[in-house]
């Protein structure tokens, strides 16, 4: 988290100093939506144009079967944003462009599905797991749109935003099979988790194109 943190400050250290600013020039919020959680700081650069940064949290999990595995879907979203808001007219309207700072992953934890073991083997049901982790990339663009009941005004206000994050194909970057004895490295072994990390990569590829939509409410200054 420490390029969520240097976004956030650095705004906070030039509105701190920026003894010209007119009503309405520096905001601080709170914001919750599909990226979970956070905080956020802007300042208008002109009528029409506002810089923010701010910093997300969210965590949940879901399941899914692939290829016989039960799996338990476990994403972890972290991320800091710097974006650039265009207000046409200088009205409450806006149109975003940006990056976020992506440290989004997802960690995968699955069992062979119980109903298709043979009765001989349900006593071992559980102890063999397949573990790893999925990562995307570390810079995703953004593109979005929203309006924001208070811009270039001082006091509250409330602002939606409805968008995509392009954060990349996602990518298994660790793999492996968890049991009473090592057999990772056993060519057969080897060869199923090749054949899991393609099937688990299809299985998020949805989350390539991360729909991002927030609710925000915001203190201008």
């Amino acid at each position: 988290m420490k390029i969520q943190a240097i976004v956030v400050s650095c705004l906070l250290l030039v509105a701190s100093q920026n003894s010209f600013a007119e009503q309405g020039d520096i905001s601080l919020a709170v914001k919750g939506g599909t990226l979970g959680i956070g905080g956020e700081a802007g300042i208008a650069l002109t009528d029409d144009f506002v810089l923010r940064g701010g910093v997300n949290y969210l965590k949940f999990d879901f399941d899914s079967t692939i290829s016989d595995i039960d799996y338990t879907m476990e994403p972890e979203f972290k991320n800091g944003s710097l974006l650039l808001d265009w207000h046409p007219f200088s009205g409450s309207f806006r149109l975003t462009g940006g990056l976020y700072f992506n440290g989004n992953e997802v960690n995968v934890d699955g069992t062979y599905r119980r109903d298709l073991l043979p009765a001989e083997f349900q006593q071992y049901a559980g102890l063999v797991r397949v573990k790893g982790t999925v990562d995307f990339n570390s810079i995703a663009p953004y593109a979005g749109l929203g309006w924001n009941s208070n811009h270039g005004q001082k006091g509250w206000g409330i602002a939606f935003d409805v968008g995509v994050m392009f954060q990349g194909s996602p990518n298994v970057s660790d793999l492996y099979v968890e049991a009473p004895i090592n057999i990772n490295g056993q060519p057969e072994v080897v060869r199923f988790l090749d054949e899991q990390k393609k099937a688990i990569e299809d299985d998020l590829d949805p989350f390539q194109y991360y729909p991002v939509a927030s609710l925000t409410v915001s203190y201008n200054f």
